[in-house]
């Protein structure tokens, strides 16, 4: 049997490892009030330690902790960047390309971008950093432009059902990103690149190992854009095309740096221990829905996570597999709306977000099952500081415990895997008394929770290559800071807000198969049914002067298809597509609202690519369509279907001591006007080269 086989490959455990998992699991539970669990091997063997090679599938550099493809039954899509043409600088154009994926941007290199999963806003859709959550208490979803592609080795995205290996449990599912680990030897990068409105990067890395299994590895990256491509505005009046004129996109600008480091050390082949430092300084300017060309308003935002990881495996009699993690969060976010042109008035505040805490996952195997448990717990203060009318703003605090359990199954052979699980979390929050920025006296509470989600998956072979998965969750999210007072630009907070819960549904069939003849490679197919239904869902509704406010929709529905293929046509082309149909339902109690879209997602999305490739050389074409979306609950404000026509090559020249690359890209080829955002255009065509040197 494969966990068998995978058990017999693991070497015998150490005292070494078992000394060091014990006081590593004593100092988080003392400490950070963690718990212990136990883990086990899938069907393919775990890589650790001094195993780990130069790339980024996930197959050759597997650790403790990550997600076990042999374990999974819920739909999922591997970015692994080896494969992604080079010169792409935005992590929300990688995500867009993908089934069930959405990405919506304010428009320009390195603005604001948000993520949805079927259907799923970004505030309920939970994204990891290399095991970290990133969506803080404090609110307001994920950003994806705070994540440097540079960093980046792996994206994970798990539609619906979440892995056991997240302690937390999203509507739409989980998206794990996983940055660069370090490889053997001595190598590095280093290169820039240019790009349209004044785009400049600068970037580069180095990664050393020695032979006494020490490595580290270091990475950085510059970039800045002024942002100011053209536009069509109608000055306003919609209705009126008399008025309208081509103008140049004023306030955009956006300024970022970033550096992570890394080091570690293999203690024997089966105990690693590796600390890192992820920093981040951003300035980005905001402009306003008219284009005031006097506009000042701005967020600056700086970033620290250290983490510090403990792997041990094939721990005592039981084959015991462990990884542990300690985490410190810092960001620091100053918004100056001076002009009072953004919001309501004057704003001028300084928001400061701490996170620390640990987690810690174990899996225990035997011949046909694996018993997998995964505990984090931490505590998150935010503080907010008015540095312009210096009136009491308060701080909130949320400790939180959430826990996972999951037993895989296997039957027949293990053609059959049934994967029951459960989701725990518990918070207390303590909401401070404060003052808005317009005088609104804010009432202080505390909030007590705690919700038990279960879940059940199921994964078939069939017939040759076809596999079916079935999957069923329920969900539960507590409503953020910022949802419950918040108080930033157009955007105030409700402290009546009640938390989410909801239920997801999925079926599908997947085909893999290899076929016989040259002029046909693999060929992959999927096709799934989706459907959840959420209480007491928290969205924004915005007032007549435009002002959004958090509330919870009694009832939705959210329901759809989703269909994807790919297929190596001979050695040297490749052909992919997808198209996500889905609709989002209103089904609470407002008349005006009852039935319609929920705003902010599109109901149709769909992609096509081709792509070449000879030796060193890469060409690639390809279409993005999206369309039907409302950007407001009364569904009144329609927004223009989006078509994207987008080309690509790049070319690769080996060299005595490494290899250099040159990459070109051409985005929005037809110069399709849309906006994402009501009132905040995207740029038309974009250019950007970059140019790296490999060692």
């Amino acid at each position: 049997m494969a966990l068998a086989e995978t058990q017999k490959r693991r070497s015998s455990g150490r005292a070494a490892g078992w000394c060091g998992c014990l006081v590593f699991a004593l100092l988080l539970l003392g400490g950070l009030g963690g718990a212990a669990a136990v883990r086990a091997a899938g069907d393919k063997p775990t890589v650790m330690g001094d195993m780990v090679v130069k790339g980024s599938a996930l197959a050759d550099d597997f650790r403790t902790g990550d997600v076990d493809p042999a374990q999974l039954t819920s739909f999922s899509t591997v970015i692994d960047l080896q494969d992604v043409d080079p010169g792409i600088s935005s992590l929300g154009d990688l995500l867009a390309r993908e089934v069930g994926v959405q990405v919506r941007s304010l428009g320009g290199l390195g603005s604001y971008s948000s993520v949805s999963l079927r259907g799923a806003s970004g505030d309920q859709v939970f994204v990891y950093l290399d095991g970290v959550l990133m969506n803080d208490a404090a609110g307001g979803g994920v950003d994806l432009s705070m994540v440097p592609l540079n960093d980046v080795a792996a994206i994970e995205i798990y539609r619906g059902i979440s892995p056991v290996n997240f302690s937390r449990a999203g509507l739409g599912g989980v998206i794990n990103i996983r940055t660069r680990r370090s490889g053997p030897g001595t190598g590095g990068s280093a290169g820039f690149g240019l790009g349209s409105f004044g785009a400049r990067r600068l970037f580069g890395s180095l990664n050393q190992r020695t032979e006494n299994h020490f490595d580290l590895m270091a990475i950085g990256e510059y970039l800045d854009s002024d942002n100011n491509f053209k536009f069509w505005n109608d000055n306003g009046t919609e209705w009126n095309p008399n008025d309208d004129y081509r103008d140049k996109r004023h306030n955009n600008e956006v300024f970022r740096r970033s550096l992570m480091l890394k080091g570690g050390y293999d203690l024997s082949d089966d105990v690693r221990f590796e600390l890192s430092e992820q920093y981040l300084n951003q300035d980005r300017r905001i402009p306003t829905w008219n284009n005031y060309p006097r506009a000042d308003t701005h967020l600056a935002t700086e970033r620290h996570q250290v983490t510090a990881n403990f792997q041990a495996d094939d721990l005592g009699r039981l084959h015991l597999n462990c990884s542990g993690q300690a985490f410190y969060g810092w960001k620091k976010e100053t918004y100056a709306d001076l002009q009072g042109i953004i919001g309501l008035g004057r704003q001028h505040d300084r928001y400061k977000t701490e996170k620390y805490g640990g987690s810690l996952f174990f899996e225990l195997p035997s011949e046909n099952q694996v018993f997998s448990f995964n505990c984090e717990s931490g505590r998150e203060t935010y503080r907010t500081t008015d540095l312009l009318y210096h009136r009491p703003r308060g701080k909130s605090r949320r400790n939180y415990i959430s826990a996972a359990a999951q037993e895989s199954l296997y039957f027949f052979n293990q053609r059959l895997l049934l994967t029951p699980a459960a989701h725990y979390q518990w918070y207390d929050d303590k909401l401070n008394s404060a003052t808005s920025s317009y005088g609104v006296p804010i009432p202080g509470q505390t909030r007590k929770h705690d919700n038990l989600s279960p879940s059940l998956g199921l994964r078939l072979d069939l017939w040759g290559p076809f596999q079916l998965r079935a999957n069923a969750a329920c969900y539960y999210r507590e409503p953020s800071f910022f949802e419950l007072f918040g108080d930033r630009g157009l955007v105030v907070g409700n402290p009546d807000l009640k938390a989410e819960k909801g239920e997801n549904y999925d079926l599908g069939l997947i085909c893999n198969w290899s076929p016989p003849w040259s002029w046909l490679g693999r060929v992959e197919l999927e096709g799934i049914v989706f459907y959840s239904k959420i209480k007491n869902m928290i969205t924004q509704i915005y007032d007549s002067r435009g002002i959004g406010r958090s509330d919870n929709i009694a009832r939705a529905r959210i329901g759809g298809f989703e269909g994807k293929f790919l297929a190596d046509l001979g050695p040297y082309l490749t052909l992919s597509g997808n198209g996500t149909w889905q609709n989002t339902a209103d089904r609470g109690e407002i008349d005006a609202f009852r039935n319609n879209d929920l705003p902010g997602r599109w109901q149709r999305s769909f992609m096509g690519r081709v792509e070449g490739h000879v030796k060193g050389f890469k060409v690639y074409l390809e279409y993005l369509l999206s369309k039907d979306m409302y950007y407001d609950s009364a569904n009144l404000l329609p927004a223009d279907t989006k078509r994207l026509l987008n080309l690509g090559f790049s070319w690769t020249q080996p060299l005595p001591t490494g290899s250099v690359t040159f990459d070109f890209t051409v985005r929005n080829i037809n110069g399709d006007i849309y906006q994402d955002f009501n009132g905040y255009p995207m740029p038309k065509q974009e250019y950007y080269t970059n140019l790296t040197y490999r060692f």
